[in-house]
């Protein structure tokens, strides 16, 4: 196997590769970087199994070196190096699955060498498996085709049904009772792209479909297909067309938790409340596609049955110019808040206006092809793919966002100034970013960190030197002077933008922290000693 050290430390680096030679381990260090720049360019080169990396890096940091190197090769393990324990740290290596957090003062032959072991263990363990599941799947996905022409052939209307069954049969297909009931299972393409690549869903697709059967193999009265977008289709053989859906929707929710467990992705089951005989299997099935969008705007539930009528707004008088404004800001200013300022303010005008969904996937299109036309950087193909197959606001909203903010990644960042704000608090204001229309509270940051409320507060204090509700507002206000300066915005809706349902008290909020009033602010900038004064 074979190791990448990455450390801008030069004798820790080489510290680390003499601790090496006395492990013992089947290693091989093909590549040490010491920048960066250098780590991105080895690592494509020599592409190693297991990377050992600090934290701390200018430029680029261990956290967002791992994010690059996880893109270019998912099964890389990783181990951080860092100076500090910090919560900020420990919180990301956590989300990125590292095998190892490893403080430098503290580091020992025999904790390095337990580090490696763990992690050679469980690459080697996940060779082992992708492999047994490669040879499965080329197995099982032969079937898969042959149960998609099953499919066919029903949703024909063709004469011979009886044959037609015969032929699911013997793909173990078999329905002895008179009546069929539809559903499907919906992989979340925001919860999907959160963690994996676009490129990667086919595979993922596969996985949730062989969990579906491994399920339905004690309950051979439901059936499911792989769809050609990223559904399980679901059909359910009952005796009584009015018996409750419970057998269909227990089956969905044992599919639902599996999933999350072993792929930590979202799916959600949709289900037709009507029964029909097979004779009107085409019907119903035409039906059930027909009602995808129909829950588009409905509270998010894991398992839902399908609305049988949905009223939507055919067209949008409010277009969206605004959110196309605070797009380009994204960019012109650095701040990737904007982004979700934009994406969320549509988001609640579109679902107030229950404007049609194909419309809100052409409008949620549009700004993404705007970004990238102003980034000079390319989409992915995919994106739209996924997009156009959404079946809720919140996710077409989520996966958009993703693609917002990739595209502003191209655009905006740059190697990392020394004098920039302290690396520990870059997690804090990633969460501002996200929540920048909702009253922020030291509560919601201690419980997004994992940490006691109390602790999180005095920690904070001593980290930035101030309490963590000057550091919202201050944060808040520089965004609202930026928004005041252009033409024709008003105070009424920086504030509600901005979270603020009370004018007033934003009104208050602003002046105490840029000495100004926001009707001042409007009528144009003061000399620096007025200001002052």
């Amino acid at each position: 196997m074979t190791l990448m050290l990455i450390d801008d430390d030069v004798p820790m680096l080489e510290y680390v590769e003499y601790l090496l030679g006395s492990l013992g381990l089947e290693l091989q260090l093909v590549a040490s970087a010491f920048s960066s720049e250098d780590a991105l360019e080895q690592f494509h080169s020599v592409l190693p199994d297991v990377v050992i990396i600090d934290i701390g890096l200018p430029g680029m940091d261990g956290l967002e070196l791992a994010d690059a190197f996880r893109i270019t090769k998912p099964e890389v393990r990783l181990i951080f190096l860092t100076c500090y324990e910090d919560f900020h740290y420990s919180k990301r290596a956590i989300q990125l699955e590292a095998d190892d957090y490893l403080i430098k003062d503290e580091l020992s032959p025999e904790q390095l060498k337990s580090s490696l072991s763990k992690a050679m263990s469980r690459f080697k363990s996940r060779e082992e498996l992708l492999e047994r599941y490669s040879f499965r799947q080329a197995i099982e996905r032969n079937k898969e085709v042959l149960k998609q022409s099953f499919l066919k052939q029903l949703l024909s209307g063709a004469a011979d049904q009886e044959n037609t069954l015969e032929f699911g049969q013997r793909l173990g297909i078999s329905w002895k009772h008179p009546y069929l009931r539809h559903g499907f299972i919906h992989m979340d393409a925001a919860s999907v792209t959160e963690r994996y690549r676009y490129k990667d869903i086919p595979l993922i697709h596969f996985a949730v479909n062989n969990i579906a059967l491994e399920l339905s193999a004690g309950e051979a009265s439901i059936t499911p297909i792989m769809s050609r977008d990223a559904d399980i289709y679901l059909v359910w053989n009952v005796a009584d067309p009015d018996c409750p859906g419970t057998g269909l929707t227990d089956f969905m929710q044992s599919v639902l938790d599996k999933v999350a467990q072993y792929l930590k992705i979202t799916l959600r089951g949709f289900y037709s409340g009507a029964s029909a005989p097979l004779r009107n299997f085409d019907a119903l099935h035409k039906t059930l596609m027909e009602s995808r969008d129909h829950n588009f705007y409905q509270a998010v539930t894991p398992i839902a049955a399908l609305e049988e009528q949905a009223n939507f707004g055919q067209t949008a008088e409010w277009r969206g110019d605004k959110e196309r404004g605070m797009l380009s800001l994204a960019l012109e200013e650095g701040q990737a808040a904007w982004i979700d300022l934009a994406v969320n303010q549509w988001t609640q005008q579109v679902t107030a206006d229950r404007l049609l969904p194909r419309l809100v996937k052409e409008a949620c299109g549009n700004f993404v092809r705007q970004m990238a036309f102003e980034a000079g950087g390319l989409a992915e193909e995919d994106f739209f793919t996924q997009l156009e197959q959404t079946v809720h606001i919140r996710e077409a909203a989520g996966l958009t966002k993703r693609e917002l903010r990739n595209l502003w990644r191209q655009h905006t960042l740059a190697p990392v100034a020394a004098e920039e704000k302290d690396i520990r608090l870059q997690e804090v204001d990633r969460f501002l970013e996200e929540h920048v229309d909702q009253m922020v509270t030291s509560t919601d940051m201690a419980e997004h960190l994992h940490l006691n409320a109390s602790y999180f507060s005095r920690y904070f204090k001593k980290l930035s030197g101030i309490n963590f509700t000057d550091y919202v507002n201050q944060y808040k206000m520089n965004m609202a002077i930026t928004m005041l300066a252009r033409p024709h915005e008003t105070v009424e809706n920086v504030a509600y933008t901005l979270g603020f349902s009370d004018r007033a008290y934003f009104s208050k909020v602003f002046k105490k922290y840029s000495g100004r009033n926001p009707s001042e602010y409007k009528a144009g900038p003061v000399e620096e000693s007025g200001a002052e004064e």
